[in-house]
C-alpha cells in the first residue's frame, strides 16, 4: 500500500510540475503580449491644471506606440489621495497607472492615516515634467511687486488668502515656504486642482496663489492676472521681466512636476515598457513643444533615476514640513 502511495504522489508531483513548467511560459508570453486591452491612466486632479495637460499629451503618443488606448480619467478629491488610492489598490497588471503631481512627493508628511504608502505602494516609472510656478495676483490688489505683497500681508496679517491645488501641493508648499520666509500670515484655500485655483483668482476670490505656468500664462499675458515672481531658482524664459523669488529668499525653489507610476508589484517587463512608451512620447519634437508652450520642460528619467530623485525630494519636502510648521488645511 505505501509503494503504491508514494508511486501515486510520484506522478502528481510530476505531473503537478509539468503543468507549472507549461504555465510559466504562458505567463512569459502574457507579459510579452502586454498590452492586450486598453490602458487606464488616472490623474487624481480636476481638469485644467499642468498635471492634467501633462497627461493627456502624452496619451495620444504612448497609444500609438502601445498599440492599445491610453485613456486618462480625472478621479480628483483629498489632494490627489483618492485617485491615488484607486491605483495603489489596483491589479498589478499594468492596466492601471497613476500620473500625479508634486503632492506625491510631500503628502506623505502631512498625513498620518492614509491608506496606502506612496513609499511602499507605487513603483516610480518617469518623471514626466517640471514647470516652475508663477505667484500671481489679481490685478485690483493693490500690489505690484513681491516685497509689496508682503507688506500687505505683514499691515494685514491672516486676512491674506491664497489657493492651491490642494493640500501638498507645490502652490501650497510654495505658500506656506514664502509665509515662513518672509515672516507673513496668510490663510490656504485648497481646491480639488490647479484649475479651479486659478478660476477663483480670476474672480477675485483669492489674495495670491502659486500656479503652474500652463494653468495661468494665458490669463497674465491678457492682463487678467498679474505676476509678482517665478517660484524656480531663476527666472523662466516666457516672463524673463518677473524675478524668482529666490532673488529675495536664497534657495527657494518649489516647482511643479507630474511623475507616471504603477502598482507596487507589476512585472519589471510591464513597467519597461510603459516607461519607454512614455519616454517615447516625451521625445516627439510635438510634445516637447506644446509643453513648452505650456512652461513645463521633459524630463524622462529612467525609473532608477526617478526612483532615486524621489527619495531626495521627499527627504526635502518632510524638512521643509517640520521647520516651517506646514500643516494640512
Amino acid at each position: 500500500m505505501s509503494i503504491l502511495i508514494t508511486r501515486r504522489r510520484a506522478a502528481l508531483g510530476a505531473a503537478a510540475g509539468a503543468a507549472s513548467l507549461l504555465a510559466a511560459p504562458a505567463i512569459v508570453r502574457a507579459q510579452a503580449a502586454w498590452p492586450q486591452r486598453p490602458i487606464r491612466i488616472v490623474l487624481p486632479y480636476a481638469p485644467g491644471g499642468s498635471t492634467d495637460a501633462t497627461a493627456r499629451l502624452i496619451a495620444q503618443p504612448m497609444t500609438q506606440s502601445l498599440g492599445q488606448p491610453v485613456v486618462v480619467e480625472n478621479r480628483p478629491g483629498a489632494t490627489g489621495t483618492i485617485g491615488a488610492a484607486e491605483v495603489a489598490r489596483a491589479p498589478r497588471d499594468g492596466y492601471t497607472a497613476l500620473v500625479d503631481a508634486a503632492a506625491h512627493g510631500s503628502n506623505h508628511a502631512l498625513y498620518n492615516n492614509l491608506p496606502f504608502d506612496y513609499a511602499r505602494d507605487f513603483l516610480p516609472v518617469s518623471q514626466l515634467t517640471v514647470s516652475p510656478q508663477i505667484l500671481a495676483v489679481h490685478p485690483s490688489l493693490p500690489v505690484q511687486s513681491l516685497a509689496e505683497l508682503i507688506a500687505l500681508a505683514k499691515a494685514k496679517p491672516g486676512t491674506l488668502t491664497y489657493g492651491t491645488p490642494g493640500n501638498g501641493s507645490a502652490g501650497h508648499m510654495a505658500g506656506a515656504a514664502l509665509a515662513w520666509k518672509a515672516g507673513i500670515e496668510v490663510t490656504q484655500v485648497a481646491y480639488r486642482g490647479g484649475g479651479p485655483a486659478v478660476q477663483d483668482l480670476l474672480a477675485n476670490n483669492l489674495g495670491f496663489t502659486f500656479a503652474s505656468v500652463s494653468a495661468c500664462l494665458g490669463l497674465v499675458k491678457e492682463g487678467k492676472l498679474r505676476p509678482l515672481a517665478v517660484s524656480s531658482a531663476r527666472r523662466i524664459a516666457p516672463l524673463p521681466e518677473i524675478p524668482a523669488v529666490a532673488e529675495t529668499f536664497a534657495d527657494f525653489d518649489i516647482n511643479e512636476w507630474a511623475g507616471l507610476y504603477l502598482p507596487a508589484g507589476t512585472p519589471p517587463e510591464v513597467v519597461a515598457k510603459l516607461g519607454d512608451a512614455a519616454r517615447a512620447g516625451l521625445a516627439t519634437a510635438e510634445v516637447r513643444q506644446r509643453l513648452e508652450q505650456l512652461g513645463a520642460l521633459a524630463v524622462g528619467s529612467s525609473a532608477g533615476d526617478f526612483s532615486t530623485w524621489l527619495t531626495a525630494h521627499r527627504a526635502r519636502m518632510t524638512e521643509l514640513v517640520r521647520v516651517a510648521n506646514i500643516k494640512a488645511d
